[in-house]
């Protein structure tokens, strides 16, 4: 089993202030799901959507109709087989890989860094430990690490928070929320992947000038299937 130690400090998002700021975690000690993660998603509400009360439990449904229709797209495009006899994790995961290849920037991953999927999430192998991991991450952006028995959120090579295993994907929008929250670039090897959730589940725009070519051309194929 992987042990995961939180033994750094966390970013905090203060929902009422709407600034990020650092505070002190228990030595050794995970933050819960419960204490950490509402308050970055309303820190999120607050910038995108504030006098909505439901604004996050709207998300996640556009999010999980999103995912629907992507497991489909991904048969489609045959980059995933259809998730016959899967379980949650392994559908997650599935879907987490081919993300960044369903809608492609024109920009490579760094080297060590692999798949671009590894900017969204990272399973780790028997015995690796996940703090060994972030250190040498090639990237700072916020990033989902998958033990056997749970999911750690990081920013940079700082741990924040865990969640169950099996809310991976729904971590996603965690992701999101610390991208915003933290006022932070995407990585450009996902900045086309990110973009597609921010305009299409965040239903945050994009303004015509920021509109890349990648972009662009992912959202007319994607746009092509939905309409299908």
């Amino acid at each position: 089993m992987n042990l995961i130690q939180v033994t750094q400090q966390s970013f905090w998002i203060d929902p009422h202030k709407g600034v990020a700021f650092k505070t002190a975690l228990l030595k050794g000690v995970a933050p819960q799901t419960q204490a950490a993660m509402p308050d970055v998603m309303g820190e999120l509400q607050r910038i995108l959507d504030k006098d909505n009360i439901h604004y996050i439990d709207e998300l996640k449904e556009r999010w999980d109709n999103f995912c629907q229709k992507v497991q489909f797209f991904g048969v489609w495009k045959k980059l995933l087989k259809p998730p016959v006899g899967m379980d949650k994790v392994e559908q997650a995961l599935g879907i987490l890989h081919v993300l960044p290849s369903l809608f492609p920037s024109s920009s490579a991953p760094p080297k060590k860094l692999g798949h671009a999927s590894e900017a969204l999430v990272h399973v780790l192998e028997e015995n690796e430990d996940p703090n060994d991991y972030l250190r040498k991450r090639p990237l700072s952006c916020p990033v989902l690490i998958l033990s056997s028995s749970n999911c750690l959120l990081a920013v940079g090579d700082v741990p924040i928070t865990t969640l169950p295993k099996d809310k991976v994907t729904e971590g996603v929008l965690y992701l999101m929320a610390y991208y915003y929250g933290l006022h932070l670039t995407y990585p450009r090897c996902v900045a086309t992947l990110l973009s597609v959730i921010q305009t299409e589940v965040l239903l945050d725009t994009i303004h015509d000038r920021d509109l890349t070519p990648s972009f662009k051309k992912s959202m007319a194929d994607w746009k092509a299937f939905v309409g299908k």
